[in-house]
């Protein structure tokens, strides 16, 4: 039996910012990290550092977390982002989603705000309620 490959989703800083505030699809998300393997959850430092602005402790309180994939700031997330007219966070979170050594399909981008991933050449899973309907990109579709 050939086991399925875990999915692996970055989390944006919306969804960041959806998980801080109790979002069920982003806390599920995290769940099955821990407790299936089914997923592997990954997080864009500049991302964290800008959700973190905005609801400060949740950087403290992710780190706490073991099945949560850290990825710094290096020097390839800075030379994708140069002259880009998005923020560090979201660049970073879609270096990160890219196909590499690490993902060869690169991974989906989980965020509460889907249209700002639009053109971004990314899979985007939604963690908005409305997200959830057949169709929609939501969760559901995932698990």
């Amino acid at each position: 039996m050939n086991p399925v490959a875990p999915v692996d989703v970055v989390l944006d800083d919306s969804a960041l910012l959806a998980l801080g505030s109790g979002n069920v699809l982003a806390s599920r998300l995290l769940y099955q990290a821990a407790e299936t393997g089914a997923w592997r959850v990954h997080v864009a430092l500049a991302a964290l550092a800008e959700a973190d602005r905005v609801r400060t402790g949740l950087a403290g309180h992710l780190g706490m977390l073991d099945q949560v994939v850290f990825h710094p700031l290096d020097l390839a997330a800075v030379l994708a982002a140069s002259g880009h007219e998005r923020s560090l966070g979201w660049c970073h979170t879609h270096h990160v989603a890219m196909p590499g050594a690490e993902r060869l399909d690169g991974a989906r981008v989980a965020t509460a705000q889907p249209k700002a991933w639009d053109g971004a050449d990314v899979r985007v899973l939604g963690l908005s309620p409305g997200a959830v309907r057949p169709g929609r990109g939501g969760l559901h579709q995932w698990m």
